[in-house]
């Protein structure tokens, strides 16, 4: 039987139930209430961190040797709770929150959330309100009428946010247009609303992203990163466990810049802390490709560690983004190709990266990624990834070439089934 997103789904939620229970924090979690955005809030965090190295080990089972899988860890957020960069609440049929499980077209009216801290969610719900308050219908899931699709918060390791709000198409007469600056008012006068925006989606498609029509106050959100301070906007991808996402930087730093030729490793700790200064003799890479970079995020993070990074991006606000963000650091050694990944590793030449890193979508790489990276044959391939399915079969794709040295698992989302994997491949 293939192994489905679904079925692997499945797994997570069952070695999960078979764990210790507790009693969950927001009324609207299950086995109470019928919230979608968290599937475990009714198990200890020890054994959703447990069911879902479970779960990888299971899933790579065939595909790794016995020792390096009895040593895959599942490395749990610090924070279980009010961890989320982003979170996007629905507005429709008089509702505020989220989808219940299962129902897509149900949205279940919150009055708290914990996936962000407290007070970002009331600072969204008072939003919301005020919109409501204006006249501003929301939007109906399966009518397709109403004007207010979403209200979306971003928010910074240091607690600012910047809302957007994502809307239909407003009217002619610009009614839309006098509420949204009186709903704009009421988000800045929140004194940790850093900006707000209006994004317009006019499509059937239901999704959280817009066109950006206007903003007010900060056009982006500083996000402090380490050393590095990184502006995005409502559109932009960026991690989404503010507690964990420097500590899966700093892994994917000491695996790049980790010298080449080291012997067996009794575990990742070992191999990630075996790093050195650059060298003259070519141990450690030169050049590195840091491929789906988004705003320049790992870019900036390897930058002292080695010679010279390039970082794709295809959505060109990324890579502008990734463009500021690297001239704002003072990095010299860091450049932006604003470009598709398999086009520009098309027109790469064999030998030209001694390291790439990767952290494409859901998709992963795909076959025709997966033979370029062949044809180029960096010796180290560092690959983070938000979808194990898609990491496994890229694993088999690139199997010719590479062998994997190392996984682990990172619990970027707590209280669900998701979860990310750091695998490094070393060349045949």
């Amino acid at each position: 039987m293939t192994l489905t997103p679904k079925l692997f789904r499945r797994q997570v939620v069952e070695a999960a139930r078979a764990g210790e229970s507790t009693t969950p924090r927001c009324p609207h979690a299950p086995p109470a209430g019928f919230c979608g955005g968290c599937t475990f809030q009714d198990r200890t965090y020890e054994t959703q961190v447990a069911a879902k190295r479970a779960a990888l080990q299971a899933l790579w089972a065939g595909d790794l040797p016995a020792d390096l899988l009895g040593r895959v860890a599942m490395v749990g957020s610090p924070e279980p709770f009010a961890y989320r960069t982003r979170m996007d609440y629905v507005a429709s049929k008089d509702r505020f929150g989220l989808r219940r499980g299962g129902k897509f077209n149900y949205i279940v009216d919150l009055q708290e959330c914990h996936l962000i801290p407290p007070a970002a969610f009331a600072v969204a719900r008072a939003v919301y309100e005020r919109a409501v308050a204006l006249g501003l219908p929301d939007y109906n899931l399966r009518s397709h009428e109403g004007f207010l699709r979403y209200i979306v918060v971003r928010r910074s390791p240091q607690e600012t946010l910047l809302l957007a709000a994502v809307t239909a198409a407003p009217d002619q007469e610009g009614a839309h247009a006098t509420a949204m600056e009186q709903v704009a008012a009421a988000a800045l006068a929140q004194p940790a609303v850093a900006g707000f925006h209006w994004l317009v989606n006019d499509s059937l498609t239901d999704t959280s992203f817009g066109a950006p029509l206007r903003h007010w106050g900060a056009e982006t959100l500083e996000m402090r990163v380490g050393a590095r301070a990184l502006a995005i906007r409502p559109n932009t991808f960026f991690q989404n466990n503010v507690h964990l996402l420097l500590p899966l930087l700093d892994d994917v730093r000491s695996v790049v810049s980790r010298r080449y030729a080291v012997a067996g490793t009794a575990d990742l700790d070992e191999y990630l802390s075996d790093s050195a200064a650059p060298t003259a003799d070519g141990r450690l890479p030169a050049a590195v490709a840091d491929l789906y970079g988004g705003v320049g995020t790992i870019a900036l993070h390897l930058a002292n560690a080695v010679g010279q990074v390039t970082c794709v991006e295809s959505f060109e606000e990324s890579a502008q983004l990734a463009e500021r963000n690297i001239a704002a650091s003072g990095a010299r050694n860091v450049a932006v190709v604003a470009s598709d990944v398999l086009a520009f590793l098309r027109d790469q030449p064999p030998g030209r990266f001694g390291v790439v890193v990767a952290d494409p979508p859901r998709t992963g790489l795909g076959p025709e990624v997966c033979r370029e990276l062949l044809r180029l044959r960096p010796r180290r391939l560092v690959y983070v990834s938000c979808n194990a399915l898609s990491q496994l079969e890229d694993a088999r794709g690139l199997a010719a070439g590479y062998r994997v040295a190392e996984l682990r698992g990172y619990d970027m989302f707590p209280q669900t089934p998701h979860m990310e994997a750091l695998a490094v491949f070393e060349r045949r």
